[in-house]
């Protein structure tokens, strides 16, 4: 038999006595809270000086490398059949022998997503917005951004507040997608049932936030002159124009930037050095300035990081700063000076200066009160983990995850499973029997994992006051009584009158503007109201969920049969190994389902099966 393993392309020297056990283990009647790594391997490799080079000499105390502490890719063939195409594969130790761990399958094509650890409101962001406005979304309205109605506590005397925008799960798993190069492949009925037609309310008001692509510099000329009780001021040289702000009347001693957007703020930085002339004491701040009822008010400032006397009261000033300015309003005018200083001494050859800006909202708006109304989408997704959200997606959906190829996932159920006994693998005669009599090498009644009440719940919020959970059974009073199999990173939702409610926006005595309240954030299903879009939670207790999704999952897990046998598998037909497809066994006239194989180099196979009820 011809072994062959391949790491980072490098094939390694394998040892006379190397022994290769591949270990696949399904997820379809794992731990229901988790996408695990379904197949696993630890390799010994003897200690060859080509096997040492490989590791980097990783087994010298003396050898400084970061080889133990990075994947590598990894590639095993058997018999020229290339069993596993990608697989990751780390260094654990070095004594007599190289010990290698080798996984593959889930949590290999998760890899990115699992090892960033990001969340949702870290994907990455093209400028993705919504003009908030004061209007109910269209049913089934093809962007993927809507405001969809539902009951956020907001009274309607309240002027400055409305219904939040929603997002479309259809496009945040795109956008997960896109971000890991990652493929998510999903029944037409999951689709239409699930995919297609829940959204995200979003809970926050946050801006874009700061954005280093966002900045760009203006070059700017000191002047002289009274202005506002600043000596020095300057003059903006060139025009310049983008979403959040204008510069006006360029060129001029009456130049400023005019603020497009309501709430944006700037973040300022320059370095620069100047003289100046005083016969008073003097303690520079370079300000930038509006002007309301006649008067300047400064909206930022930074002071002077040294300041040099040159004698005959000329004196050099140095800046180098970096600062935001407050919160400015839309149709704000401001303007650049200096506080504290005489007057602009060019001693240096030059009257020039640059900034840098970069504009940025700090808080999402409605439409109205002045605001064309800007609802940034990335920074108020909800603060939950790429991957958790996808557990999410198919813990609703009854399915589980499996690999389609080293860039696809697949979204199975156990339905599918017993859906696929017309394509079963036929394993009668494949069995090696321990027995005379036609019974199993080993048959056992229980699956790990589980409890004789398994708990499915929706993530805890004092704000709901309905009991959404449910729970899966275990008919054995030998196992522990209760666990959590399941609790979601969203909260359930209350209904009211018809609509989701969420209770957001409070009102205390006579204020006439909510207050916005900290909710866990919520998965709601949009439905048709009259051709507009209404949120809803209808449909998504776990009771109900548990009915429609978990029906035959329920039947399976309550009483299980799990076999144990021997079996000879091929290494074309180990390759080719698809966990959704049942085995049928003609001597005990069952079909099963696969738990895991443990598959050794001698073509002799140890499955463990469960029975399924069909």
């Amino acid at each position: 038999m011809k072994k062959e393993l391949f790491i980072d392309g490098v094939k390694v020297d394998l040892g006379e006595d190397t022994k290769i056990t591949l270990n696949l283990k399904s997820n379809l009647f794992s731990d229901l809270g988790k996408i695990v790594s379904n197949n696993s391997y630890t390799i010994k490799l003897p200690k060859t000086v080509h096997n040492q080079r490989i590791i980097e000499h990783a087994d010298m105390p003396s050898c400084s490398t970061g080889y133990p502490r990075k994947y590598h890719q990894a590639r095993y063939i058997r018999n020229g059949v290339e069993i596993i195409s990608n697989a990751k594969a780390v260094l654990l130790s070095v004594s007599d022998t190289i010990d290698i761990a080798i996984t593959w399958g889930n949590i290999t094509v998760l890899a990115g997503i699992v090892g960033n650890n990001k969340s949702l409101n870290e994907l990455v962001d093209n400028g993705y917005y919504m003009t908030w406005r004061r209007e109910i979304s269209n049913y089934q309205y093809w962007n993927s951004f809507i405001v969809s109605d539902m009951n956020m506590g907001i009274r309607s005397f309240d002027t400055l507040n409305y219904v939040h925008p929603s997002v479309r799960v259809r496009w945040i798993l795109d956008r997960i997608s896109a971000d890991n190069e990652l493929g998510f492949l999903f029944s037409n009925d999951i689709v239409e049932r699930y995919i297609s037609k829940l959204i995200v309310p979003l809970l926050t008001r946050h801006g874009r936030g700061f954005d280093v692509n966002n900045q760009f510099g203006l070059a700017a000329r000191y002047n002289n002159g009274v202005r506002y009780d600043y000596y020095l001021t300057a003059i903006l040289k060139d025009a310049y124009a983008n979403s959040f702000l204008a510069v006006i009347n360029a060129g001029t001693s009456n130049s400023g930037i005019k603020i497009l957007k309501e709430s944006t703020k700037i973040r300022i930085s320059a370095r620069m050095f100047f003289d100046f002339a005083s016969t008073v004491p003097v303690n520079p701040v370079f300000v930038v300035y509006k002007v309301m009822d006649g008067r300047a008010e400064e909206v930022f400032s930074a002071d002077a990081s040294e300041l040099q006397g040159k004698g005959g009261q000329t004196w050099t000033a140095y800046f180098d700063f970096e600062d935001e300015t407050s919160a400015l309003s839309e149709g704000d005018i401001i303007y650049c000076a200096f506080r504290d200083t005489g007057y602009f001494v060019n001693n240096w050859g030059t009257d020039s200066f640059s900034l840098t800006l970069a504009p940025y909202i700090d808080e999402a708006i409605v439409e109205g009160q002045g605001s064309d109304g800007y609802y940034p989408i990335i920074p108020n997704l909800p603060d939950i983990k790429q991957v958790d959200f996808i557990k999410t997606i198919a813990a609703i959906s009854g399915t589980f995850v499996v690999v389609v190829n080293d860039t696809t996932l697949g979204f199975f159920s156990v339905d599918d499973i017993i859906s696929n006994r017309n394509k079963a693998y036929d394993w009668t005669c494949k069995v090696v029997a321990p027995f005379k009599e036609n019974k199993p090498q080993e048959i056992s009644y229980s699956l790990e994992d589980f409890a004789q009440k398994n708990l499915l719940t929706w993530k805890e919020d004092n704000t709901v006051k309905g009991d959404y959970n449910s729970a899966l059974y275990v008919k054995d009073e030998t196992i522990e009584v209760e666990r959590t199999a399941i609790e979601l990173p969203f909260a359930a939702t209350d209904m009211s009158f018809g609509r989701a409610s969420i209770p957001l926006y409070e009102y205390s005595g006579s204020e006439t503007v909510g207050k916005m309240n900290s909710v866990e954030p919520r998965l709601l299903v949009e439905v048709d109201n009259n051709g507009k879009s209404k949120a809803s939670f209808e449909g998504l207790r776990w009771d109900t969920l548990v009915n429609r999704n978990y029906e035959s999952y329920q039947k399976i897990i309550r009483n299980p049969i799990v076999i144990s046998e021997k079996v000879e598998i091929s290494d074309i037909e180990l390759k080719e190994l698809d966990v959704t497809i049942p085995v049928y066994l003609g001597q005990y006239g069952r079909y099963y389902a696969i738990l895991s194989v443990k598959a050794e180099d001698t073509g002799i196979c140890e499955c463990k099966l469960l029975q399924l009820e069909v």
